[in-house]
C-alpha cells in the first residue's frame, strides 16, 4: 500500500507522534543545553559568570546602624565612633522606652554626648524625641528642605 502522505510529501502522522512523544521524554528528564544549542548557551549558573558579577559590583562603603535598647533598657555605643567616621548613618529608636521616661532621657544624653564627641549634631526625627539620626561624617543634613545627603552632591541642584 502506497503512503499517502509520503506520496504527497507531507510528514507522516504517526512517525511524528512517536517522534514526538520521544523528544517530550527526552527534555523531560534532561532540561539541560543539548550539545546541538551549547554555542548559543550561556548557563548563569556558573561559577564564571559570578566571578565577572563580583568584579563589577561597587562594595558599599557606609551602612545604616539601627540601635533600639537591650533586654536592660541601655543604648550600646561601643564601636560606634568607628562606624561614624566611616559615614554610616546612625539611627536610635528609643520608644520602646515610653514608659519609662527617666531611662529615655539618660539614652538620650548618651547618644547627645557622642555627637558632641565627634562634633555632630543629633537630630530627632519625631516629635516625641524617640527616634534620632547621627548622620555619618560626610554626609549633608538639609534643615530647611528635610532632605539628606552626601557632601559631595552639595552643589548639584
Amino acid at each position: 500500500m502506497v503512503n499517502l502522505f509520503k506520496l504527497l510529501g507531507l510528514p507522516d502522522p504517526k512517525k511524528n507522534i512517536i517522534n514526538d512523544s520521544a523528544s517530550i521524554n527526552q527534555s523531560s528528564a534532561n532540561p539541560g543545553p543539548r550539545s546541538s544549542s551549547r554555542a548559543d548557551f550561556h548557563d548563569l549558573g556558573d561559577p564564571l559568570w559570578s566571578e565577572r558579577t563580583e568584579r563589577l559590583k561597587m562594595q558599599a562603603k557606609k551602612n545604616v546602624v539601627y540601635l533600639k535598647p537591650d533586654k536592660l533598657q541601655r543604648i550600646q555605643l561601643d564601636g560606634i565612633e568607628n562606624e561614624i567616621t566611616k559615614g554610616s548613618m546612625i539611627l536610635v529608636d528609643i520608644s520602646s522606652l515610653s514608659h519609662m521616661p527617666s531611662q529615655k532621657e539618660v539614652c538620650k544624653r548618651k547618644v547627645e554626648s557622642l555627637g558632641e564627641i565627634n562634633n555632630i549634631p543629633v537630630f530627632s526625627l519625631n516629635e516625641n524625641d524617640s527616634l534620632l539620626m547621627i548622620p555619618g561624617l560626610g554626609m549633608r543634613v538639609d534643615t530647611k528642605k528635610h532632605r539628606l545627603g552626601m557632601k559631595v552632591l552639595e552643589h548639584e541642584p
